[in-house]
């Protein structure tokens, strides 16, 4: 594969987090616009899965795996990102289920409380990177980017008692 190819794998990741990032700046009175960003991001992030699933589909040579190493850095000591067809297609499967929940959540979800599309983008970030990183202390970075954001949705546009009461009889109620 060419070079410019294995750079690809840096915009699933990159995609979410300045969306994420620019929906921070947008008041939550504009909620229809938040939302447009918001799936157009994500209709960005299925083409994108889509075209680096077709990337990587082939015959199993080692030519269609997608390597990437951020700054040259080997791979104990920088970020490496390995694309293979098993890692796009769930990615591809990720972008898919975001598309559906996105729209499921514009009726209700989106309204109760303030950053739900920010966090939807970094749950979608820590996703990404989950399925991409090469190493495990990335992936251990990548899983605490996505429980916090998965954190932040679960509590999302609930008051303090009803998340507590349920936080408590998750922990209290175990047989």
């Amino acid at each position: 594969m060419k070079p410019f190819f294995a750079e690809l794998l840096v915009l699933p990741i990159l995609l979410p987090l300045l969306t994420g990032a620019l929906l921070v700046l947008i008041n939550e009175r504009h909620h229809k616009l938040k939302f447009v960003i918001n799936q157009v991001s994500c209709l960005l992030l299925l083409a994108l899965a889509c075209w680096l699933l077709w990337l990587t589909d082939g015959p199993a040579t080692g030519e269609n795996i997608l390597v990437f190493l951020a700054a040259n850095w080997a791979a104990p000591f920088g970020i490496v990102l390995i694309g293979d067809r098993l890692s796009t297609l769930f990615m591809l499967l990720a972008a898919l289920l975001a598309n559906c929940a996105l729209i499921f959540s514009y009726s209700r979800w989106a309204r109760l409380g303030v950053h739900f599309h920010t966090l939807f983008q970094l749950l979608l970030m820590g996703i990404n990177g989950a399925l991409l990183t090469g190493d495990l202390f990335n992936l251990f970075v990548f899983f605490e980017v996505m429980l916090a954001a998965s954190y932040g949705l679960l509590l999302h546009g609930y008051t303090i008692s009803p998340a507590f009461e349920a936080g408590e009889c998750s922990i209290l109620c175990r047989e």
